[in-house]
């Protein structure tokens, strides 16, 4: 599996049990079950949810489901070069 589709994964299925629509940076923190400090890993990448939540920008929200959060952010790390 490569590493974007694996980060994708985990963030889809860490906010599972999220309430939807979430409509901020900081509610979305909120929503993953380790909050600002969890950690997604895929071989030797990881990146922490602040970090992931950085990547996005006020004219992402609302995010609607975790399938939304997951792509725009992995959107977000291909234009950063993930690797």
């Amino acid at each position: 599996m490569s590493i974007d589709k694996e980060i994708h994964d985990r963030i889809a299925n860490a906010l599972k049990g999220a309430n939807f629509p979430i409509d901020s940076n900081e509610e979305l923190m909120k929503s993953f079950p380790h909050g600002k400090a969890g950690v997604c890993r895929s071989g030797a990448f990881n990146i922490t949810v602040e970090e992931a939540v950085s990547l996005l920008v006020n004219e992402d929200f609302p995010f609607n489901n975790a399938e939304e959060v997951a792509h725009v952010v992995i959107k977000r790390l291909n234009r950063e070069g993930l690797e």
